[in-house]
């Protein structure tokens, strides 16, 4: 089956605009001429495209799988046609991450300054995810790298150290802990928990944790960010865990954050791709930079 791409262009203007002769107003030709692309297209396809009615056309199970397709292939080429756009005014690379919100908001904008302060002819895309989802994307190579916490070990992914941070028990002032110097985490889980979202690495730390102490974290709310977690325990709606960068000076005045005497709360950020050697240039310069970038005080055991 050989389809050419104005063809599928006349296929995709129809199934949007729900007949012939209003797709063929919309791309400038005569009603017979589209007509006959899609006659043709269904006898490629050896199958009905569309269902025909008074009122118009409506895709058949076949014409809405191409049409899936057909906007897959069109926005491929209209990232090349942004890709060439933008070589031709300057950009001469790209790079695309996936970062979780530890990384993304704590570690990567000094980062970030000084790698294109370097190389300002390269475009970064930057995406904020979940661990578990930073993962998929580098797995199905929707980006050249990512930030994440503790990966899968089964996975075959590169990992390389990024940052270490150590995380807390946080509590409002007054509570029964906040007066401790550290504490155990299987202590804690007689109290509501203020929790991340699933996916998050601290989620999937301590719920394994609880799990490995045969107990059940007790989420009463789960949040997405830290500033939702401090608020939340602030106003005694249960303790929470939080990463040392989370939890701003500013905020002593209403949570005390209590050490976690625990062998997992020092995280430890990786970064994560497929193939180091096979990774784009661009995206290569960067993840040296951001390895050399660690001090012996950020990667800690790593």
């Amino acid at each position: 089956m050989r389809i050419d791409i104005e063809s599928l262009r006349v296929f995709m203007a129809v199934v949007e605009e729900g007949s012939i002769a209003t797709a063929s107003r919309a791309l400038h030709l005569v009603a017979s001429a589209a007509s006959k692309r899609i006659s043709d297209l269904e006898k490629d396809a050896g199958s009905a495209l569309f269902y025909r009615h008074s009122r118009g056309v409506l895709p058949t199970p076949a014409g809405d799988a191409l049409y899936g397709h057909a906007r897959q292939i069109f926005e491929q080429f209209r990232q090349i046609d942004t890709l060439l756009s933008e070589y031709s005014g300057g950009i001469r690379g790209h790079v695309r991450l996936s970062v979780t919100y530890t990384a993304m908001v704590h570690y990567l904008p000094d980062d970030l300054r000084r790698f294109t302060s370097e190389h300002p002819e390269l475009k970064i895309e930057l995406v904020e995810k979940p661990s578990d989802v930073v993962v998929r994307m580098v797995e199905n190579g929707v980006v050249d790298f990512g930030i994440c916490a503790m990966p899968d070990p089964s996975l075959r992914l590169t990992c390389l150290p990024y940052r270490v941070d150590r995380l807390f028990l946080v509590v409002p002032v007054g509570h029964p802990y906040a007066s401790r110097e550290s504490i155990g985490f299987e202590e804690t889980l007689d109290h509501d928990y203020v929790g991340m979202q699933e996916g998050a690495s601290i989620h999937t730390l301590c719920t394994r944790a609880a799990e490995a102490a045969n107990r059940r974290l007790k989420l009463r709310i789960q949040v997405t960010n830290f500033e939702a977690v401090r608020n939340m325990v602030a106003a005694g709606l249960g303790i929470g865990v939080l990463p040392e960068v989370g939890i701003p000076a500013h905020e002593r005045s209403r949570l005390v954050s209590v050490p976690l005497a625990e062998p997992w709360s020092d995280r430890h950020l990786n970064i994560v791709c497929r193939e180091l050697e096979n990774m784009p240039a661009p995206a290569r310069m960067m993840v040296e930079q951001l390895t050399q970038s660690n001090t012996p005080k950020q990667l800690l055991q790593s």
